[in-house]
């Protein structure tokens, strides 16, 4: 007969091994991105090396004012100089130091999400799994085929949810987790006030919507440009329900009140932030071609100069969604955050397809940005409905789903490890 201490020892056990592959994980990340950062930090030519001997150098030399209207979206460049003049770590370390933290702070953030989504829906899920899952989400890259052109040159017209090359999108991602997380529950508490009903966390309605303000406007100082994404996306969908609401004849005063007037609130701080940077950015000059500038482009003709096959290009990028989407888009929208993650992806994909800038930052695809984020969204949110997917799985076909969404999410991690083994030019990978 099996004891109550022999099966405390034996949850103990579980426990500690559980928890000591979520930090094996971590320590796989902690490794890759530094070697990653310290690498790229020393081609001319990266966004690392100019963000650290080009930003980073004027913000503390002659002209720091300069730099700052160059880059307003400083939470990275800050801490790296806090790593570097206050505790004196050399640069390129404090640089890899800071990458770590929030590209940790990203992994930790996907493993609370899937297993706090895995309690709500009731999901025997092993804590293994979902760190694994979570592990492949911050390392995952395009599929690259060199036969089958979507790009100039690996990684370009492709892109990516997880661009490691690029500091400020690093930063700005465990921020664009957590806001996703806090709609969802801000949404929930809208048609219930019972915390119970909150899919991530227990908080009420006020809190919520106080944590959801802050972490935006973080996040445009992480890097301006998912709020710029996220903010319409989420607007467009609350103000298509008030107009529903009202076809309907329903109580369109409560929700304008209750729920839009409250949406607005929440973003302002943030919507104050994206104006002012714009100001420093674009109109006093901080953008570093005096010719460029916010133009609208012909239809995708930014994303044109980069790839030869642009819907290639998106299956490269998107195929696990797209998978996910084509098998179960009905049962996709009716989650809560189903809505949000499409429509994140379209705004961010308009946005990318309609906006650039001129001169010869035309070719740097700024505008890229928004739509790496809606893409961003797009994967969480269907990583979390193939645990839902998996559950409910009973006959034949059902499994070979599951099994083929697993294959696809496999393929992606491969090319994730194939970006960082090209990086430091190792050769014993395969393509």
């Amino acid at each position: 007969m099996q004891t109550p201490g022999t099966k405390d020892q034996k949850h103990e056990s579980s426990f500690f091994s559980d928890s000591l592959i979520v930090m094996i994980f971590a320590a796989l990340i902690t490794y890759i991105t530094y070697l990653v950062v310290i690498t790229l930090s020393r081609q001319e030519l990266s966004d690392y090396n100019g963000h650290v001997y080009t930003y980073i150098t004027t913000f503390i030399g002659e002209d720091p004012l300069k730099s700052y209207m160059m880059s307003p979206y400083f939470i990275w460049h800050i801490i790296v100089l806090f790593f570097n003049r206050i505790l004196f770590i050399p640069l390129e370390r404090s640089a890899a130091l800071c990458t770590i933290i929030f590209t940790l702070a990203s992994y930790f953030i996907t493993v609370f999400m899937i297993k706090r989504f895995c309690e709500f829906k009731k999901i025997s899920a092993s804590l293994n799994l979902i760190s694994f899952s979570s592990f492949i989400l911050t390392v995952l890259q395009p599929v690259w085929i060199s036969f089958l052109d979507a790009g100039i040159s690996r990684g370009v017209g492709s892109f990516t949810i997880n661009p490691i090359y690029n500091p400020t999108h690093t930063t700005a991602r465990p921020f664009a987790l957590l806001c996703f997380m806090l709609v969802i529950d801000w949404w929930s508490l809208s048609e219930s006030e019972s915390s119970n009903d909150t899919v991530f966390f227990s908080l009420s309605k006020t809190k919520t919507g106080i944590l959801l303000s802050v972490m935006l406007f973080i996040s445009s100082f992480a890097k301006p440009v998912f709020s710029m994404m996220f903010i319409p996306a989420v607007g467009i969908i609350m103000l298509a329900r008030f107009i529903s609401i009202l076809i309907k004849k329903g109580k369109a005063r409560d929700y304008f009140v209750n729920d839009l007037l409250k949406a607005f609130l929440i973003a302002l701080p943030c919507i104050a932030s994206l104006l002012y940077q714009v100001f420093i950015y674009y109109i006093l000059g901080g953008s570093y071609e005096a010719i460029n500038g916010i133009i609208i482009t012909h239809w995708l003709e930014v994303w044109a100069a980069f790839s030869e096959n642009i819907p290639l290009s998106i299956l490269f990028s998107m195929s696990f969604p797209i998978f996910i989407l084509v098998c179960d888009i009905r049962n996709y929208i009716k989650e809560r955050f189903g809505p949000l993650s499409i429509v994140c992806f379209v705004t961010g994909f308009l946005q990318c397809a309609l906006l650039g800038e001129g001169g010869e930052k035309f070719y740097h695809g700024n505008f890229f940005w928004q739509m790496m984020f809606g893409m961003l969204i797009l994967w969480a949110g269907c990583l979390l409905h193939f645990f839902d997917m998996g559950k409910k799985a009973k006959t034949k076909g059902e499994r070979m789903m599951i099994v083929t969404g697993w294959i696809l999410l496999l393929i992606h991690l491969h090319y994730g490890f194939l970006y960082v083994a090209e990086v430091m030019e190792w050769t014993f990978l395969f393509v």
